[in-house]
């Protein structure tokens, strides 16, 4: 965690039990961690960097490189939702939406996908970097 200097208690304890919550739903803990205070007006308030650890079943190949031209992309959401959440909280372009992040832990959602489409072999974040050229 980064926390701004003067960032309120509350505001932390708010977000942790949140944490917390949404840990305790997926079915996964919190097992590290670490904090830095940094000055006012330096970090946006609070910054969160999280780092998943998990294991694919052997029986499972699944990878950015296994896309291939044809394959059909399933999105699990509207894929600007996030994005579009993110800039109104901000303020960034003074814009006002009521769009919700679509964050959301999904080793249940993947875990069902598996087991009624096991010959699924790619999966990859939308918001992240382009998938590898063949």
């Amino acid at each position: 965690m980064i926390i701004e200097e003067g960032m309120a208690v509350s505001d932390l304890r708010r977000i942790v039990t949140s944490m917390k919550a949404a840990a305790d739903a997926a079915g996964v803990k919190i097992i590290a961690g670490d904090t830095k205070v940094v000055d006012r007006g330096a970090a946006d308030k609070f910054f969160i960097n999280t780092a998943g650890v998990g294991v694919i079943p052997a029986e499972f190949d699944i990878s950015a490189h296994n896309a291939t031209a044809g394959d059909v992309i399933i999105i699990n959401g509207n894929i600007g939702d996030h994005g579009a959440a993110i800039v109104g909280a901000r303020g960034d372009l003074a814009l006002e939406n009521d769009i919700l992040s679509d964050c959301q832990s999904l080793n249940g959602l993947i875990k069902a996908l598996l087991h009624v489409c096991p010959q699924v072999h790619c999966m990859r974040d939308a918001t992240r970097v382009a998938l590898p050229q063949s």
